[in-house]
């Protein structure tokens, strides 16, 4: 799919590239194409023939798990960035878009469907949109989207945790799953935010002509969206790795309560099982063998001495 958003103008969808080309070429307004590659060749021959990209650079907006980076080129900034794409009930799919920002136009690329982009489409396609006088305005808004498409899944990851913590607390065993399924979550996501903070943060520090003064501060209220983002990571797996200490502790006092009842048990039996071993010993002269309340006896014997030993442990407060 092929799309092509002039600013204050009606978005074109699923153009011929060529077209594509000539309208982001006779544009005089900041114009956004995005490219959603089903065929990468061609992407690839689009991307270096008719806009001129460097071909390490096209190479890497193709690659599907290209770690986000930030490069300054002659007359353009190439950059990745890592969206959510789907959010399913164990975790997340995420689709890497890249940006190759000139002062004329904004490309993005992505091999995957992207709801943020799409939206921004649609949006755009209903009520023409000015985002500004500058293809860095574009990337601001499309960017501030993606770190903002973050937060409601960390929000939802909280309550998780939330109830987590409540039932383990209440004394839930089996949650130790639950547990390791969100750090791994929480884990995935750090790993493309982290990078996703040193790209923006790259667009404020660096001397970047395409980045214009007025657009800097806007740019910094992402980077404060991703450090609140990482912040609330950081803070969840804080609270899971608490969480997992707590619920060993747990399992391990459990354990030692149903080691403590078994020592009592086997100590019990242990008692009756002497004194019906020795009763067992074949000797010939026994007094109580030729007894006749021998045998009540020796059962006595051995109630009573189980009922000394529990006696015994409930005064040591063992018990």
């Amino acid at each position: 799919m092929v799309a092509v958003c002039m600013d204050g103008a009606q978005c074109h969808h699923d153009i011929a590239p060529e077209r594509a080309v000539e309208l982001v070429k006779q544009s005089d307004r900041p114009v956004w194409l995005h490219l959603h590659v089903t065929d990468k060749a061609a992407a690839s021959e689009l991307l270096k023939k008719q806009f001129g990209f460097h071909e390490l650079a096209v190479e890497d907006a193709l690659s599907p798990n290209e770690r986000p980076a930030l490069s300054d080129y002659d007359d353009y900034l190439f950059l990745v960035a890592p969206a959510i794409s789907h959010v399913k009930g164990d975790g997340e799919d995420y689709v890497e878009i890249a940006f190759f920002l000139r002062e004329q136009y904004l490309i993005s690329v992505a091999e995957k469907e992207c709801p943020i982009l799409d939206e921004w489409m649609q949006r755009w396609a209903k009520h023409p949109i000015r985002n500004g006088d500058s293809t860095a305005d574009i990337l601001h808004v499309l960017i501030d989207d993606i770190v903002d498409g973050y937060l409601p899944v960390l929000d939802a990851i909280e309550d998780v945790v939330d109830e987590i913590a409540d039932s383990i607390i209440s004394g839930q065993k089996g949650r130790m799953n639950d547990l390791l399924r969100q750090k791994r979550r929480l884990l995935e996501m750090r790993r493309r935010i982290t990078p996703l903070r040193d790209v923006i943060n790259g667009l404020l520090r660096r001397d970047l002509d395409l980045i214009p003064d007025k657009t800097r501060p806007y740019f910094q209220d992402v980077y404060d969206h991703t450090s609140r983002a990482l912040e609330s990571i950081d803070l969840q797996r804080d609270t899971l790795t608490s969480l997992l200490d707590v619920h060993l502790s747990l399992v391990s006092n459990s354990l030692n309560e149903v080691m403590k009842k078994m020592t009592v048990i086997a100590t019990v039996l242990m008692s009756a099982a002497l004194i019906a071993g020795i009763y067992g010993m074949n000797f010939q002269r026994m007094p109580e063998l030729s007894w006749v309340y021998g045998y009540p006896f020796a059962l006595g014997l051995m109630v009573l001495s189980s009922l000394g030993i529990l006696w015994l442990f409930r005064w040591k407060k063992w018990i």
